[in-house]
């Protein structure tokens, strides 16, 4: 979604439009993270400049895990595998409109040999 001036919106909220909601800063965003094995559930507020990547590797310290290769984080929304955007910051991912309502599920690997 673009603005006015041509940028997105999480691009104008990064560099100083007013916030959403009135309460927090507009350059961060709440990713929630249920935790399907344990039922915990976090909440991380996270700048838009923060990577998926970044992310994920705090949800697995908040959790206390270790990543394991059959491990499975996908938008609650529509089901869409979260790590394949690693790579991407939070604003490029919501930019491009995956999993808007950032409400992630995580399922952890069976691990085995």
């Amino acid at each position: 979604m673009t603005s006015d001036n041509g940028l997105s919106r999480a691009a104008d909220e990064a560099h100083g439009a007013p916030p959403v909601g009135g309460y927090k800063p507009a350059h961060e965003r709440q990713v929630t993270i249920d935790n399907r094995d344990s039922g915990d559930t976090i909440r991380l507020r996270r700048s838009v400049n923060d990577t998926i990547g970044s992310i994920i590797d705090s949800m697995y310290v908040d959790f206390r895990l270790t990543r394991e290769q059959d491990d499975r984080l996908q938008c609650r929304g529509n089901g869409q595998d979260v790590f394949a955007f690693a790579s991407l910051t939070l604003a490029q991912y919501l930019d491009q409109g995956h999993c808007p309502n950032l409400h992630w599920s995580f399922v952890g690997g069976t691990g085995g040999a």
